[in-house]
């Protein structure tokens, strides 16, 4: 993950060092994010294994500024507050001590997506066709509920996001443009020992499959 980030940043910088901004805009994006978790827990003790996987879709609203470049691109930072990522439950019956009920439950804070619109030589209706690609920071605080006794640390975590959009002018009001765009994000596995030392490991993999609509304002 890391190393993809990496590439991400170096190919964000090469590819618009040259480019001359013409404007800056800011606006307000409505997003449903489908996301899909899949995680482990290890449990002390036993040595059990225990997986589980949640897919669960939310309406997040974001925020952005973005340099409007003379070649038809953007670069620009979105601000997401909050994503909740939903809750699973299970109830174990077993003789290693770990009888009961187990709910994990998390969020996403904080994101901070950064990106490029890269505009491509396609029109869709009079609106410009661009590839996206981007880098996300988030929290992953979690809130989970367990019988075990665990409880595990927030973890910040890096992610890609790769999307095709389109994007034009709206035709009234001054200065108002549209952008509506598909994003896959994959975000690096977050891993932690429970906080309590009891042993207890989780391991979880977090991918998000978002709509966007957005409305920005060109100065």
């Amino acid at each position: 993950m890391k190393k993809i980030v990496t590439i991400l940043l170096s190919f964000l910088f090469i590819s618009f060092q040259s480019v001359k901004a013409e404007g800056v805009a800011v606006g307000f994006t409505g997003a449903l994010h489908m996301f899909d978790a899949d995680g482990t827990e290890t449990t002390r003790q036993s040595g059990q294994v225990n997986s589980g996987s949640h897919s669960e879709n939310a309406v997040v609203p974001e925020v952005f500024l973005e340099a409007l470049l003379d070649n038809g691109s953007a670069i620009g930072i979105a601000y997401i507050p909050t994503r909740d990522m939903g809750s699973e439950s299970r109830s174990d019956t077993n003789s290693e001590g770990d009888t009961g009920t187990y709910k994990a439950d998390a969020e996403l804070d904080n994101v901070v997506q950064f990106y490029a619109d890269i505009n491509l030589p396609y029109d869709v209706y009079g609106a410009s066709v661009y590839a996206k690609v981007g880098i996300q920071h988030a929290t992953i605080v979690t809130l989970e509920s367990l019988n075990s006794g665990s409880a595990y640390p927030d973890e910040e975590v890096l992610g890609y996001t790769l999307g095709l959009g389109a994007k034009g002018d709206l035709p009234y009001g001054n200065n108002l443009y549209y952008k509506a765009d598909v994003t896959y994000t994959n975000f690096e596995d977050y891993e932690a020992n429970d906080t309590a030392g009891t042993g207890n490991k989780v391991v979880a993999e977090l991918e998000d499959v978002a709509l966007k609509f957005s409305v920005g304002y060109k100065f």
